[in-house]
């Protein structure tokens, strides 16, 4: 009896130890790559040790590698319930990454658009071969997004794609994310070619805004020196270019350069010196000097110079500066009046009688609706700002915020974007998000009617935000205004629960709608399905996981692609 069970405790410390060696075996091949041989050792395996977990694991994780994930995936599907306590991490991610690897390269534009922004979005270090490639796609708009996208991560390869972009890509429209990708990435040896746009008169006026962004990114301290040099240059933009980085580092010394600007005969410049004088010089310079540089603004022929003087003559409690930024509110130009309301209601505790007045007479619901959410923001006339909130919402022309006129406003103002090929129906989801803000405003404020106005919004079908908007747009929600959301959990009306869950999970990440979300996805539609799954990583649950398991087996390349990449999110949260 001794003897035999010697023997049998031999037996089984041979076959751990074999079982042992094949999976040594295995992954040495995989970590040179060779997947081919990897794959046939473990067949082998399972074929000596059928009995063995581990080996069953390693061999779906080898199926994934050698790009057959839907062999994969039925083998993990057919696991016993107790099975998936032992389930490696790997194995899954693995499946997960070889989904996306193959869709990457998918001769299907919309499939491989939807795995870049997937890739993106596990933030993983495998994530930045696919981005690299997809910078040298025959599509522009791959090319486009994958710059968008891969100006998140800061590694090497990314920067030397960038850095070769520069060089030869022509189209517009991707070279713009290329000068916006420099300055996102840390790119300093581009600086001298950031400043040959903003001088170059041939150079748009969207390439020259967005090089300036970049290069003041890209600095990391300035010297009067550097600052003279610019501000003394023939060119406006690099003229322009002096003002912001005085105001970026506040560059107390450059204050008389700043003032001699404000008669540079280029609008920009002068508006850029007017900016910088209220971030900067406001206390700095004599207040006599200040009120009579203030009167020769204000009566600048381009009313967007006169109105920024006039809001820097309001700061400073000048009392012509009030009078005339009035005078914007009774001219026929409601371009002028909308940012000037924009500008009325950056004013804390200032002019409330004239604000009360434009907010009540005003015939521009635009105009109106800017005053509106100054007020609101400082608590200051906040029924009458709200019922003027609330009755603008009732309009259904699409919205956007816009600051062209001086980067310092932002005006809430009539949609003016265009449909783009990388985020189906992108001015109505500029639209959305615009709203969901004006109304997180009103709940801020507890207006009773923010609960019904809410509701009846999520109501609206197609509201989710998808992809690109999820990828690049969103901001993470402020939880006093996701409260009444939070609310409407509650509904018996499922379209008005799944909306909020979605809004909850996007903008907030909330996990408490991770089950409102799985139980909707069986009878949802393809597009919702889409929603439901980028909502669930963006949550990052690993609560998640065994639902997601289940969702790589769609039939649809690209929801196996979200599921993969909202896979991989949850297994590294």
């Amino acid at each position: 009896m001794k003897h035999y069970f010697i023997i049998s405790l031999l037996l089984i410390t041979y076959a751990f130890a074999g079982e042992n060696n094949e999976l040594d075996r295995i992954n040495s091949h995989i970590l040179i790559e060779d997947y081919t041989s990897a794959l046939q050792d473990a067949k082998s395996g399972i074929d000596k040790y059928g009995s063995s977990n581990k080996l069953r694991f390693k061999y779906i994780e080898c199926l994934a590698l050698n790009g057959e994930e839907i062999k994969a995936i039925k083998e993990l599907k057919n696991l016993n319930e107790e099975d998936y306590k032992y389930l490696s991490s790997d194995t899954i991610e693995n499946i997960s990454w070889a989904i996306l690897k193959k869709a990457s390269k998918s001769t299907q534009y919309t499939t491989r658009l939807t795995t870049l922004i997937g890739v993106h979005l596990t933030q993983d270090v495998r994530a930045i071969k696919i981005l690299s490639d997809s910078m040298k796609d025959s599509n522009a708009i791959i090319r486009s997004v994958s710059l968008q996208l891969s100006s998140s991560y800061m590694d090497r390869p990314l920067k030397e794609m960038v850095n070769n972009l520069f060089l030869k890509e022509k189209l517009w429209l991707v070279r713009l994310e290329v000068i916006k990708a420099i300055g996102k990435m840390k790119i300093f040896e581009k600086k001298n070619e950031l400043k040959e746009i903003i001088a170059d008169e041939k150079a748009t006026y969207e390439e020259k805004e967005v090089a300036i962004s970049s290069l003041v990114s890209l600095m990391e301290n300035i010297d009067l020196e550097e600052i003279k040099n610019l501000a003394n240059s023939k060119k406006a933009g690099l003229r322009r270019l002096s003002c912001d980085l005085t105001s970026y580092f506040d560059v107390k010394e450059a204050k008389n350069l700043i003032i001699e600007l404000l008669n540079d005969p280029i609008s920009d410049v002068r508006i850029s010196a007017l900016n910088a004088i209220s971030l900067s010089f406001l206390n700095e310079i004599n207040k006599n000097d200040l009120k009579n540089l203030l009167l020769k603004a204000i009566d600048d022929p381009i009313p967007s110079v006169s109105i920024t003087a006039s809001y820097i003559a309001i700061l400073k409690n000048y009392s012509f500066g009030e009078k005339h930024l009035r005078k914007y509110f009774y001219q026929d130009d409601v371009e002028n009046a909308r940012f000037a309301a924009a500008v009325l209601g950056r004013l804390s505790n200032k002019c409330l009688r004239l604000k009360k007045e434009v907010m009540q007479k005003h015939p521009d619901i635009f105009v109106k609706a800017n005053i509106a959410i100054g007020l609101i923001g400082e608590r200051k006339l906040v029924k009458e700002a709200s019922n003027t909130l609330f009755s603008f919402l009732g309009n259904d022309e699409k919205l956007m915020w816009e600051n062209r006129k001086n980067p310092l406003f932002e005006i809430l103002y009539p949609s003016y974007i265009r449909h783009i090929d990388q985020m189906p129906r992108y001015p109505e989801a500029i639209d959305k998000m615009t709203r969901l803000q004006l109304l997180s405003m009103l709940a801020v404020v507890e207006d009773p009617r923010a609960f019904g106005a809410i509701k009846s919004f999520l109501k609206q079908k197609g509201w989710g935000i998808t992809g690109f908007a999820s990828a690049t747009l969103l901001k993470e929600g402020d939880e006093e205004a996701l409260d009444i959301i939070r609310e409407l959990l509650n509904e018996n009306e499922q379209d008005v629960k799944v909306q909020a869950a979605l809004v909850l999970a996007l903008f907030g990440k909330d996990p408490s709608v991770i089950s409102t979300l799985e139980s909707a996805y069986l009878d949802a539609d393809y597009n919702m399905k889409i929603q439901i799954l980028e909502a669930i990583g963006h949550i990052g649950s690993k609560k998640s996981i065994k639902f997601l398991i289940n969702t790589l087996e769609e039939p649809y390349q690209n929801l196996r692609v979200v599921s993969a990449s909202s896979m991989i999110r949850c297994l590294n949260s």
